[in-house]
């Protein structure tokens, strides 16, 4: 019997036309919601756990040569780990591959990154508010960080001149 696994996407590999250069023998499933985490950005999409959040999924059937190259592309163990969720897929509950980041502060993605995202969302038909939500923090976030930075730079400029 051939390897095959269940991959939930959700960033930029729910995008068909990426998936298909990348895994050629990936087939989707279906699209779902996975209860308990958010999406969120570090440079690059992650999800992470919150109580009462949801993130849109598209779920894939893959092959090993498919995983292979996710693995290589998700940065697959340094930036990413894989975790497994259990998930009805197709009426059956089934343990899924998710990559999840291993670490990173949270940042805004490029805007090819976003769009690529965007493009997969929309081809699936799942609620762009998520990703739209997910874009506003990491945006604030940085903000803020930035500002802080800046504050206290003049405070260490202002101690310096006392």
């Amino acid at each position: 019997m051939k390897y095959r696994r269940i991959y939930l996407a959700y960033g930029s590999n729910i995008n068909l036309d990426q998936m298909a250069r990348r895994c050629p023998t990936e087939k989707v499933l279906e699209s779902k919601t996975l209860q308990g985490h958010e999406l969120e950005f570090r440079g690059v999409a992650t999800i992470v756990p919150k109580k009462g959040a949801e993130v849109p999924v598209l779920i894939w059937e893959i092959g090993e040569r498919d995983e292979i190259a996710l693995d290589r592309y998700e940065g697959f163990p340094s930036l990413y780990r894989k975790e497994i969720f259990e998930m009805e897929v197709n009426g059956k509950m089934r343990e899924c591959m998710a990559y999840v980041m291993n670490r990173g502060e949270i940042a805004p993605p490029s805007h090819q990154y976003y769009q690529t995202i965007l493009n997969g969302y929309r081809a699936n038909g799942m609620d762009e508010r998520y990703l739209e939500r997910a874009l506003t923090q990491a945006m604030t976030e940085q903000e803020e960080r930035i500002r802080q930075e800046e504050l206290d730079e003049e405070e260490d400029f202002v101690m310096g001149l006392e």
